[in-house]
């Protein structure tokens, strides 16, 4: 409606054949008219737009809020409960470990660009290896976590699901001892702790 009554005004006062149409007492209020219609047809237009970018913000907002408390925070719990402990430790600590990684790089692989690249990322990389266990023998809390899971399925993430079947394929590929944690389970909780820390970010924003 607004975009049409724009369109008339500036026609009437663009075209001087419209022009003449209207009265002469009146064709000095034209230009004025034209611009108060556009402008308000564009505050309506940018209130439309704001209005809109807030009600998916709050849906985001409320979709997180959802995924924390039916989700994330139970299994963030279970490690309240259930404690990890995590050692890490690098496997080439020494400036000639880098070098002998990069010097396989360039052997190995083809390509001259990529090859360059790799062995190049080889040199800053002290390749890092993380175990983790749980303490006081207690298990990792797996199953719990695919109880949740299958409690709130609207509330997982195709990234969890995945992790989740991961870790469950783990249990029976890796043989983890009784208070071990696998790489896949050991993913799973990073994810669970990160997601956690996002979700309480989002949830509580204005």
């Amino acid at each position: 409606m607004f975009v049409a009554a724009a369109i008339v005004a500036l026609l009437l006062w663009q075209n001087k054949t419209l022009n003449t149409a209207v009265p002469a007492d009146y064709r000095a209020y034209i230009p004025l008219v034209a611009v108060a219609i556009m402008v308000f047809m564009l505050a309506r237009i940018a209130g439309t737009i704001a209005s809109s970018a807030s009600s998916r913000r709050e849906r985001r907002r409320e979709l997180a809020r959802m995924r924390l408390t039916k989700l994330y925070r139970p299994m963030l719990t279970l490690f309240n409960e259930q404690h990890m402990t995590t050692c890490s430790s690098p496997l080439a600590p020494y400036v000639k470990d880098r070098v002998r990684n990069a010097w396989k790089a360039l052997r190995r692989r083809r390509g001259g660009l990529q090859k360059m690249l790799t062995a190049w990322q080889a040199l800053g990389d002290r390749q890092i290896s993380t175990s983790a266990e749980m303490e006081y023998g207690s298990t990792f809390p797996l199953s719990q976590i695919k109880t949740l899971v299958r409690a709130s399925p609207d509330c997982a993430d195709g990234k969890l699901l995945n992790l989740v079947r991961q870790a469950d394929r783990s249990q029976y590929e890796d043989h983890p001892q009784y208070c071990e944690v696998t790489d896949a389970e050991y993913a799973l909780a990073e994810h669970i702790f990160a997601e956690h820390e996002r979700l309480s970010a989002l949830s509580e924003r204005w």
